[in-house]
């Protein structure tokens, strides 16, 4: 790949961040370079990041000792007081185990994967968290100290194989605690392996993989809350130690999210050498893209100290309102959510119509997940960079219309009017329809005043959130028996104006369409995990 863009050189960086974002808004209208682009599927990434020459540590099955807890439960203890208890290595097993294999797709629906995935040498692998275009770009790593529950190291999360490859012994916590401020006996980091999703979204991939790191923080979130640990996770840091104790080379695949888990525990420094370990590369031609290039350097902040918090919460909106009922309990718990999650293409009917009581269920869980802490505002935050909307299509009780939803009052209050046949219209695939779905749910945020006050790095900040939130929508709604699917194709301009923020700050960054699925589908259970509450003697 190329060498790094200097984003410094030319627009600053919060002008290139908002000039990429605002090329993302206006994709439908407007295309994207390169101009022309084809994906090219017989050289596609592998999904799974393969270390050839790291000595490998088997995990104990993800899920099996974790706590059954309600998934609003959960997201209700995630925005508690941090603590520094150290987790168990059962739990840590759950927590990386949120993005590894544990079921295979074979049922029929409208993807465009729905008849290539039943053969054997392609099959679609089924995740707890979801991520754009089920690509997968994110990568876990654990960089454990001396009171870690594993010997002192560097690992990496073997997604394939639900396993840790070891790719140093030395203690590099003091490396993080330095990039980060925070000192912690182990430290869990998120990065982002950026072919695995732009050989297929190319410039536009930026944007979906910063909103899918968002996703796995969120199971990371909710798993360790189960178990009874609440984490405040750092985004803002210096890239540079992080990756280098990580050997990843902060371009191609670089650190989003670090989160710090358990005390510190001193011992003596030890000697770091450089690390030589093979990855395996599928794709044989690894292509780069000046926009995805250019914003990734834009939000790089190095060792600039971490900004004071600021006030970036949406403008109150005023109207009727209509207030919604308590959420009753959900049928699933966490485990069996984050087991069973799945995005509804083409499978939702509008009927029966969806009640306001489960609509508002999925809104008050995942309105928990924005007042949950980082490094930037502890938990309870007070100040969300965030707002839900609903738009109805088929909701018992509720009109046509926009609405915006107040969590504090757990009420929607009524915006603008709009022809919900539009929205059809202004989606770009083919594997949803979306007069079958119940209502459209509008994750919005106020990117300019974002970048205004966090500069570049704000862009990555909001796409975090926004994913955080959509896991905790699929989570949600699996517990609650709805269908769910996250899209990125209704055109954010047209959906603005539905909102009626087009003359705002506020812009939409992603759609959740939620409602029940058609009855009657078989199906067949090819989970790699049984729980023995499920009957299997296997």
């Amino acid at each position: 790949m190329t060498s790094q863009i200097d984003a410094a050189a030319g627009p600053s960086r919060p002008a290139v961040a908002m000039d990429y974002a605002r090329r993302m808004f206006e994709r439908q209208r407007v295309p994207l370079p390169p101009l022309g682009f084809q994906v090219d599927w017989g050289d596609q990434p592998s999904r799974h990041k393969l270390y050839l020459d790291a000595p490998k540590l088997p995990l104990p099955v993800p899920f099996a000792q974790l706590p059954s807890l309600q998934v609003q439960e959960a997201a209700a203890r995630a925005v508690g007081p941090a603590d520094d208890r150290m987790p168990s290595l059962d739990v840590l097993a759950s927590v990386l185990g949120c993005y590894g294999l544990i079921d295979r797709r074979t049922g029929l629906n409208w993807n465009e994967d729905s008849a290539a995935k039943l053969k054997p040498a392609a099959p679609v692998w089924a995740r707890p968290t979801a991520s754009g275009g089920g690509m997968y770009p994110a990568e876990s790593y654990l960089v454990a100290g001396a009171g870690a529950p594993l010997r002192t190291g560097v690992y990496h999360y073997d997604t394939a194989h639900h396993s840790l490859d070891r790719l140093s012994s030395a203690n590099r916590c003091a490396d993080l605690a330095a990039a980060t401020g925070v000192d912690a006996g182990l430290y869990l980091v998120a990065t982002l392996k950026f072919w695995k999703n732009a050989f297929k979204y190319n410039s536009f991939s930026y944007h979906v993989v910063t909103q899918d790191v968002g996703a796995l923080l969120a199971s990371w979130r909710l798993v360790l809350a189960a178990a009874g640990h609440v984490v405040e996770p750092v985004l803002w840091f210096d890239e540079a130690p992080v990756s280098t104790a990580l050997a990843v080379d902060g371009r191609t695949e670089a650190p989003f999210v670090v989160v710090p888990l358990g005390p510190a525990v001193t011992s003596e420094a030890q000697p770091t050498q450089p690390q030589h370990l093979r990855v395996w590369e599928k794709s044989e031609r690894v292509r780069d893209f000046e926009l995805v290039e250019r914003v990734h350097a834009a939000t790089l902040v190095g060792d600039q100290p971490r900004p004071v918090k600021a006030a970036v919460t949406p403008q109150p909106i005023t109207g009727e309102t209509v207030q919604l009922p308590t959420p009753e309990t959900a049928a699933h718990d966490l485990t069996t959510s984050l087991r069973t999650r799945r995005s509804s293409f083409g499978l939702f009917s509008a009927y029966p119509k969806l009640s306001t009581a489960d609509l508002g269920a999925v809104l008050a869980t995942t309105a928990q997940m924005t007042r949950a802490g980082s490094d930037i505002e502890p938990a309870p935050r007070q100040d969300p960079w965030t707002r839900l909307w609903v738009l109805p299509n088929a909701v018992e009780g509720l009109e046509k219309r926009a609405y915006a939803y107040d969590p504090a009052a757990h009420q929607l209050i009524r915006a603008g009017e709009f022809d919900y046949r539009e929205v059809q219209r202004h989606y770009a695939l083919t594997n949803y329809n979306l007069s079958e779905v119940a209502a459209v749910v509008v994750i919005t945020g106020r990117l300019e005043a974002l970048l205004a006050a966090y500069g570049a790095r704000g862009y990555r900040m909001l796409s975090v959130e926004v994913g955080q939130l959509a896991q905790t929508s699929y989570l949600a709604a699996t517990a609650h028996g709805l269908g769910i699917g996250a899209v990125l194709g209704i055109d954010n301009l047209a959906a603005d104006e539905f909102l009626g923020i087009e003359e705002t700050d506020e812009r939409s960054m992603l759609f959740l369409l939620l409602g029940h699925e058609r009855v009657g589908r078989a199906g067949y259970d090819h989970g790699l995990h049984h729980r023995a509450a499920q009957g299997d003697q296997r």
